[in-house]
């Protein structure tokens, strides 16, 4: 007698091939992910350092408006000290139109992974050497100074405040 052998089934469990791609999936994603995560630690990095440029810049651009160095005579260039050596700078003035106002440009740059970086930053600066400060100013006499609309001219002191003037004598 012969038997007849049952039609043969698909058996349970993954063929080679699903194995395979499932891995060179899993291989793409992986890759994909870690790229990504490079890129955004990059962009992290270049945040930090623009943000540490723009604080020297401004620093830079408060020494310009209080006179601590002088664009106005031909521009200044450096090289900042200590943590932020690898910073340079470059401080210009063009004069903006009325007398004693400059437009003053300060930019600091440096080398990050061999690619350069500059921040700029511009503003509107008055002429600090004929501003002066607030510690050059003199204190004011005690006989020229108005309190209480009162004020004191030549000896003779009158009130400002509602007081108005007549013609005739008084009694």
């Amino acid at each position: 007698m012969t038997r007849c052998r049952p039609a043969r089934t698909a058996r349970p469990g993954l063929s080679l091939i699903e194995v395979i791609l499932a891995l060179a999936i899993l291989v793409l994603a992986t890759t994909a992910i870690s790229r990504l995560f490079d890129i955004g630690t990059d962009r992290g990095t270049e945040a930090r350092v623009y943000s540490r440029g723009a604080r020297l810049a401004q620093s830079k651009m408060a020494e310009a408006e209080a006179g601590l160095i002088s664009p106005l005579s031909g521009g200044a260039n450096g090289q900042f000290d200590g943590d932020d050596a690898a910073w340079t700078y470059s401080v210009t003035a063009e004069g903006a139109g009325p007398t004693n106002l400059y437009t003053v440009t300060v930019t600091v740059s440096r080398d990050v992974r061999g690619k350069p970086l500059q921040v700029s930053l511009t503003q509107m600066v008055f002429d600090p050497a004929l501003i002066g400060s607030s510690a050059q100013a003199e204190t004011p006499d005690a006989s020229s100074v108005i309190t209480a609309g009162t004020s004191t001219i030549d000896g003779v002191s009158s009130s400002s405040m509602g007081a108005s003037s007549t013609g005739g004598a008084s009694p």
